[in-house]
Order: structure tokens, then C-alpha cells, then sequence
């Protein structure tokens, strides 16, 4: 059955169904979610839980001896399957759906899905799951849906936030709900169970550690040059190393090559944004200008090795301007 994200409260008073399948762009929407079917499974003892994060590699025989060989002592377990910007694939689907037919009554299953094409909201083996448990698709919260989902996580950690200050916490954060979660952490440790106005936020919100890594990497694959440059600006002030950054841009210029030659994303690892935005990109670039970017990587990092001649940062600055 389909249960919406909101009614999973109600859903799991009434027990916990042998399949949970959760869909979603945010893993902490979703971990929000599974954090909440753990804690009524460990009150009707399912005590024991493993994790099983699927690669192409995966051995999916561990579904098939959970449903075949109950245990004899009667141990109630959770085990969680985790689909990260890619489907289980042939095996997997299979697997998956062989379980749907004959759940373990002693195992409560969670398959949570991050950053699938939509198109697989309708595959079979998502189909088939959902007929023995229940089916969450969550969808991914907006800037403009941001300062209300602020105001009720801080609920949940006894504050009180102003709208006014869950516009600021929003508009500083911008839209990354890992780093709201942790203002508001932060905020339910400075101000324990207090009403929050906006001089309050505004003198709790930190600007340090703003970016990391991979925000230059969306910016630069989306191709937004604005933000690109300021985050590496801010990279560089915090003192992140040349070499890490190097490699980032290094990384999306040989996926986009990648794209460029096979047509497709397939094969290559991300949420679904990230993998639009490598073939829109894809379609915008001269192959001629993707293969100098790639030869003013190898120059950047002689450069840095101190084998170059040229400023090795404001290459970097050059490279990460250059689509």
C-alpha cells in the first residue's frame, strides 16, 4: 500500500509491515523516515539490524536466506537495502521481488531508494514490494517549503523559531537540509526550549565551512559560473587543498566526456539532478573545448607539483569558468 511520508506516524501505531520501500532525492528526508520505522520495530523487538548498501557487485543471495531459513530462536531482525542513484538491477529486481512473494514474518525489510529516475516509481519490483508492505514517495522540499519544514524540525527539538528567522536560517543555508539541521542543532543547545527571533538565528547562524567539496562540483556542472566562483573562493579561504579541488573538477570534466561519447549517463554515479545536469551540459559543450580542459588539468596539477610555471589557483579559477 502507499503511505504518504506524513501518515507514517499513524500507519506504524496500528505495527510495522514486513516491507518498507522509501523513494526520495534527500537521504535526510529519507533517514528521517527509517529513523521512525526503526524505533517501532525495536518496540515490538526486532532488536538485531543490518545494513546492505548495493553496489553492481552486491551478492543479493542474503534476501533469498532471510525468506527461506527462518530463525529457530525466533530473532527479530531489520535489514535495510540501500539504492543510491541506481536501481538493484536485473539480480536485485529479481531478488526483490522473489522476497515480495514470501516476506520473513521475523525480518522487517527497508529498501530505501535515493535519487532514482522517476520512471522507476513504476518499475515491478517497486510494484511488488509495495503489494507486501508499504511504498513512501517523498517528495524533495523547495526553497519555498524550506522555512515552514524549519519551523516544524524545530518543534521536534522544543523551539519556538519565527517565521522571520526560519526565512533567515533558509536563505543562508540555501536549501541544504543537512546544514539547516545543524543551525538547528546548534540553536537547541544555545537556546533550550525558547521562542527564536531572528537576532537570535542571525547571531547562531555560522558562516564557516559554508561549502564543501561538492557544492563546486554541482555549480560547476550545472553551470552556474556565479556560484562556482564563490564557492571556490570560499574553499580557498577555509584553506581546502588545491589538489582536492583539482581532482573535483578533474572528476565532472572526465564524466562529462563520458557522456559526451556513450550518449548517455549510464555507468556513471549520482543522484538524478547531478546526472540531468551532466547531459544537459553535455549538450552545450564542444567536445574540442572538454578535451583542452582536460589538458589544462594535467598542466594545473604539474603546476601544483611545482613542476609548472603558472599560478596553479587562478588556473583553477580559469578551469572552473570554463563552461
Amino acid at each position: 500500500m502507499r503511505v504518504s511520508p506524513q501518515d507514517l506516524n499513524n500507519s506504524l501505531k496500528k505495527g510495522v509491515e514486513p516491507i518498507y520501500t522509501l523513494v526520495g532525492e534527500e537521504s535526510l528526508q529519507i533517514q528521517e523516515l527509517v529513523d521512525q520505522i526503526c524505533n517501532k520495530a525495536k518496540s515490538e523487538d526486532y532488536l538485531e539490524k543490518t545494513n546492505y548498501i548495493i553496489t553492481k557487485q552486491t551478492d543479493w543471495t542474503f534476501l533469498k536466506s532471510s525468506s527461506e531459513n527462518y530463525d529457530l530462536f525466533g530473532a527479530k531482525k531489520i535489514i535495510e537495502v540501500k539504492l543510491i542513484g541506481a536501481g538493484p538491477g536485473v539480480a536485485g529486481s529479481k531478488a526483490l521481488k522473489d522476497y515480495a512473494i514470501n516476506p520473513d514474518p521475523s525480518k522487517v525489510l527497508i529498501v530505501s531508494a535515493e535519487g532514482l529516475e522517476r520512471k522507476t516509481h513504476s518499475s515491478a519490483w517497486i510494484k511488488s514490494l509495495e503489494g507486501a508492505g508499504c511504498l513512501l514517495l517523498i517528495n524533495p522540499i523547495t526553497l519555498n517549503q524550506l522555512p515552514r519544514w524549519i519551523v516544524e524540525t524545530g518543534n521536534k527539538y522544543q523551539l519556538n523559531i519565527a517565521s522571520e528567522a526560519s526565512n533567515l536560517l533558509a536563505e543562508k543555508t540555501e536549501g541544504n537540509l543537512l546544514a539547516t539541521l545543524q543551525e538547528i542543532k546548534k540553536l537547541a543547545l544555545l537556546f533550550p526550549d525558547q521562542d527564536i527571533n531572528i537576532s537570535q538565528m542571525a547571531s547562531s547562524i555560522s558562516d564557516s565551512s559554508k561549502y564543501d567539496i561538492f557544492d563546486l562540483s554541482n555549480a560547476f556542472i550545472s553551470g552556474n559560473k556565479e556560484r562556482a566562483a564563490n564557492v571556490l573562493e570560499s574553499l580557498k579561504a577555509e584553506g581546502a587543498p588545491e589538489t582536492l579541488i583539482l581532482w573535483s573538477l578533474s572528476r565532472e570534466l572526465t564524466n562529462l566526456f563520458k557522456v559526451m561519447n556513450q550518449k548517455s549517463t549510464k555507468g556513471i554515479w549520482g543522484p538524478r539532478h547531478y546526472l540531468n545536469n551532466l547531459e544537459e551540459l553535455a549538450k552545450k559543450v564542444a567536445i574540442s573545448d572538454l578535451k583542452h580542459a582536460l589538458q589544462q588539468v594535467a598542466k594545473i596539477d604539474a603546476s601544483i607539483k611545482g613542476s609548472g610555471h603558472q599560478d596553479s589557483w587562478q588556473a583553477i579559477r580559469e578551469l572552473t569558468l570554463t563552461f
